[in-house]
């Protein structure tokens, strides 16, 4: 019973095994026959027209309404950067500045140092 079992799966198996291979070989064929239409170069170069309408359009509407670009976020980025370092050697600076000794400052001349020069007064 077993023997008539197994026998029973392999042609169910089979006929499922055939019919794929039908399925794949026309599917082969069919293929073969549209990708080497003129038409389907037609549709690849219209398709890919399409696409680049698609992305110049987006770009229209995105410089439109203002929304920076990666070029914009990257010089921003850089500049914040930039400002960082030097804010920071600042920093360091006035740090050094204020914990070095207090040295005596000179303390500017006044009096008789200068001398006084005479104006004439026109007579009218």
């Amino acid at each position: 019973m077993s023997n008539k079992k197994e026998y029973d799966e392999t042609v169910y198996f089979g006929y499922f095994k055939k019919l794929y291979e039908s399925w794949e070989e026309s599917t082969n064929k069919m293929m073969d026959v549209w990708m080497n239409s003129p038409l389907m170069e037609r549709a690849v170069e219209k398709s890919s027209e399409f696409k680049n309408y698609i992305h110049n359009f987006i770009d229209q509407s995105l410089e439109k309404r203002y929304i920076p670009q990666k070029v914009d976020i990257d010089r921003l980025i850089g500049t914040i950067e930039s400002l960082e370092e030097k804010v920071s050697e600042l920093e360091m600076k006035i740090e050094k500045i204020q914990s070095s000794p207090k040295k005596s400052t000179p303390k500017p001349r006044t009096g008789g140092t200068r001398k006084k020069v005479k104006v004439k007064e026109k007579k009218q």
